[in-house]
């Protein structure tokens, strides 16, 4: 570090400015935190949107952000587009199953979502980041800038940047956040080592135009098309209505260049057609997670902290989720109401998340469509038919997890977190496909319509929020409050009782449980304390 650069001064520094980073930001701008975002790249990389999904937690978030319409309106695909994904033998060949309704992606308003899901390619969502960034007063963004160094002591962290020009910029911030990828510099600064492993098997991403290929093919609409091919398979699909077009070729060989990539993407459409390779990206799923996901005054968050296979789509929407849950608990840390253990309690919660999300898409990947290829399949008269039909139901059993997957993005929790209360009321869990809606300390409020575009979520404040379901007013909660923000709402309705289990249920500031009660406790101040990380 030279000692001739200007030091600029913040709160918080975050390195890396892709879809994790930009909604960090959000969160600490939204709560009037400063914080500087180094970014290398002065643009969204429109070569590879390896992250094509944003779930309907992502979504959820960005629409306690205020920014989830800026989201859907930079999608290339408009909103209710398809919520259908296809297994074929080619794009113009047999059709062997069609899953409806996948990834929550339906416009039709559900009683269980604030925000249904999103397909859309990740350069798209960082642009409506970027774009939206401008309404946090208190968020500097420096884009073509590389975080290279970073170096902390008892009072904060000292960053150093470089530009493509060589110049330095020096930032000095009470923490560091390193939402800066899988080659993570704030990781290496801090000596964290990664665990897991990596897939023996080499895929490559081809994102191509094709003139009129959706008119081609007799599939319909499809987010998904899955290529079951003995030869080349993998999975395909349209980033806009007109012809751009993006494929992931499972086991490719190494050194896939341009003119062997569009001859894979010619037998994955079955047809000779005009085919023009914009760009490759060669990858190899790793399954890999942080020991730690923190070191003095220094974090980790999305890819930097944990390396997810995109089979399911839980990557960079694990990576949004770290963001909610390390935003408001650097938030209060920086404004003086967070208790010694808030701060600690984001690895806590947030590791076992990531394990979960990689260990659901290993098991995802154990049947890709290289396994369901067998002779006979793209066979007209009934001895084909007789081989897609028993290809189909393998698809089924191995697929429909994949394809249906809202148990585990809502019904996530945090049983064994230090700022929940756990209790012996009702506590369904959530299998993998089926989102069972739970109001147990620990776990995400379930969601309520209270008109037809007034969420419940849309009521929560950005701090702790005392939901008061058709019981008496606690006003004792508020002078218990006294320096912790505190919002109540009274929700009139004794018919979500069941729902929620208590008639008071407080709710920490990214949406999830911490405590209920059937009545006011003798000292509110005592569960405050508690979920803010104040214990004894």
């Amino acid at each position: 570090m030279t000692g001739s650069a200007e030091v600029e001064t913040t709160e918080v520094v975050i390195a890396g400015g892709g879809p994790v980073g930009l909604t960090l930001a959000h969160e600490l701008g939204s709560r009037g935190i400063d914080c500087v975002l180094l970014e290398p790249r002065p643009q969204p990389s429109l070569a590879s949107p390896r992250c094509k999904q944003m779930n309907p937690r992502s979504m959820e978030i960005f629409r306690r952000l205020g920014i989830a319409g800026a989201v859907r309106e930079h999608a290339r695909l408009p909103f209710g587009w398809s919520d259908s994904a296809v297994f074929c033998t080619s794009l113009t060949g047999h059709q062997l199953e069609r899953f409806d309704g996948v990834f929550a992606l339906s416009d039709v308003q559900r009683a269980e979502l604030a925000e249904p899901a999103l397909w859309s390619a990740q350069n798209h969502v960082e642009s409506a980041l970027r774009d939206t960034l401008t309404r946090r007063e208190t968020v500097s963004a420096h884009w073509g800038w590389t975080l290279t160094g970073a170096e902390q002591d008892a009072t904060g962290v000292t960053a150093t940047a470089t530009d493509e020009a060589g110049r330095e910029r020096v930032v000095r911030g009470r923490y560091l956040v390193g939402a800066d990828g899988a080659r993570s510099a704030v990781r290496r600064a801090c000596g964290i080592p990664l665990t897991g492993r990596s897939h023996e098997i080499r895929n490559v991403q081809v994102i191509f135009d094709a003139p009129g290929l959706s008119a081609r093919h007799d599939l319909g609409r499809a987010v998904q098309y899955w290529v079951v091919e003995p030869e080349v398979n993998g999975l395909m699909g349209t980033l806009d209505t007109e012809d751009l077009w993006w494929a992931i070729i499972i086991n490719a060989p190494d050194g896939a260049d341009a003119a062997w990539c569009a001859g894979a993407v010619h037998r994955m459409i079955g047809a000779e057609v005009p085919v023009t390779v914009k760009a490759t990206d060669p990858w190899t799923a790793r399954m890999l997670v942080a020991d730690h996901y923190r070191a003095g005054r220094c974090f980790l968050a999305g890819d930097a902290a944990h390396q997810n296979p995109p089979w399911g789509g839980f990557g960079a929407n694990t990576g949004i989720g770290d963001a909610a849950d390390l935003g408001w608990k650097l938030a209060a840390a920086l404004r003086g109401w967070a208790g010694p253990e808030l701060l600690d309690s984001y690895e806590i919660e947030r590791r076992p998340v990531a394990q979960r999300a990689i260990a659901e898409a290993e098991r995802n990947m154990r049947v890709l469509t290289g396994e369901l290829a067998v002779p006979g399949l793209d066979d007209d008269g009934p001895d084909g038919r007789a081989v897609r039909a028993k290809t189909a139901d393998q698809i089924r059993q191995a697929k429909t997890a994949e394809m249906y997957t809202l148990g585990f993005v809502l019904g996530t929790a945090y049983p064994d977190s230090p700022l929940v209360i756990p209790d012996d009321g009702p506590a369904p869990v959530s299998p993998g496909s089926d989102y069972r809606p739970s109001a147990a300390p620990g776990n995400r409020l379930p969601h309520q319509w209270l008109d037809r575009h007034r969420s419940l979520q849309d009521e929560l404040g950005p701090g702790f929020t005392l939901l008061e379901v058709a019981a008496p007013p606690a006003p004792e909660w508020e002078t218990a409050a006294a320096d912790v923000p505190l919002k109540r709402f009274r929700l009139n309705r004794p018919d979500l009782h069941g729902l929620y289990g208590a008639r008071y249920v407080l709710v920490r500031p990214d949406g999830y449980v911490a405590w209920r009660g059937e009545t006011t406790p003798g000292n509110p101040r005592a569960v405050l304390d508690h979920a803010r990380g104040q214990r004894g």
